[in-house]
């Protein structure tokens, strides 16, 4: 295949773009940097700038899949500003390559869009949520950016082309992503669970992550699927089973949710909220996970 990817330079975007040049396929990728431009035989770059919204055409010859990643970090003091960048990276990103495919002949045939769990309402109890249950969204501004991110994406679809999103869980990498910033403070003997502790944390590790969009890609997979392991695990004992790999007891106290809204403002959210979520729809098409378990994870990447 040949793939148009976004987000190529992110956390999840460097891990797919070294399994997908492993699998023989060939990359075009979108760069706001002109420095960042490379031109080899199977990576190739083009400028695009969202908020001008304008894009180098030629991104698309001989493409037949885009894998659309990009999007401003969440984990950021979520002000009025930041909220609106969130947004429109999604959003207006969405539309860039919506606007390409309608005014360019082209070949692409499938779409993959990315969005994340925090669409799902918080649940502490109860079974694991699946995709094609539709469960009610949860009322929070993160609920709000996935839920518009996958209506933007859903347009794909209405052109006549495969379309897929991919719901993200809680990534964990061995530099960047949540793991690294939940292992620091339990590195210095400060660490701790959030709220009651109770809280699902549906997590995945990068390498299965990287396999989701390359099997969706290469099975021409279309709808939702969650990219989120078969074992989530609540919060307390994850941070505690952290704390067992680096051989540093986690005693504190948890930090009470207040406190957690006063350091984080309204991006508590992210660390609060319980989402429970199946990875069951992905494994019946047949994929299946190289790091099922929380702790094979935290042995790659700790």
């Amino acid at each position: 295949m040949k793939i148009l990817l976004t987000g190529a330079t992110g956390l999840v975007g460097s891990k797919l773009v070294e399994l997908l040049i492993s699998e023989g396929h060939e990359l075009h990728y979108l760069t706001t940097r002109e420095s960042a431009i490379e031109n080899e035989l199977k990576y190739k770059g083009f400028l695009w700038n969202v908020q001008e919204m304008t894009i180098d055409h030629k991104c698309l010859k001989g493409v037949d899949t885009i894998i659309h990643l990009a999007g401003e970090t969440v984990f950021q003091r979520w002000t009025e500003d930041a909220k609106k960048r969130i947004m429109d990276s999604r959003v207006d990103s969405t539309q860039l390559l919506l606007n390409l495919l309608q005014e360019n002949e082209h070949q692409v045939e499938q779409v993959i869009t990315a969005s994340a769990i925090g669409i799902y309402p918080d649940q502490q109890d109860g079974a694991a949520m699946r995709e094609n249950e539709v469960p009610p969204t949860a009322d929070n501004y993160l609920a709000d950016v996935c839920i518009a991110w996958e209506s933007m994406g859903m347009q794909f679809a209405e052109m006549g082309l495969r379309h897929a999103i991919v719901r993200i869980g809680i990534v964990l990498a061995k530099d960047g992503g949540a793991l690294e910033q939940m292992a620091k403070p339990v590195k210095l003997y400060a660490g701790a669970g959030f709220g009651n502790g109770k809280m699902w944390q549906s997590w995945i590790a990068i390498d299965d992550l990287a396999g989701i969009f390359k099997h969706i890609a290469e099975e021409e997979l279309e709808g939702v699927f969650n990219g989120v392991a078969p074992h989530p695990v609540r919060n307390r004992p994850m941070i505690e089973s952290i704390g067992k790999k680096l051989d540093k007891p986690v005693v504190l106290p948890n930090v009470p949710k207040f406190v957690m809204k006063l350091m984080l403002g309204e991006m508590a959210a992210i660390v609060l909220s319980s989402q429970h979520v199946s990875s069951t729809k992905i494994e019946e098409t047949g994929f299946v996970f190289e790091l099922p378990n929380l702790e094979q994870a935290l042995e790659r990447y700790l």
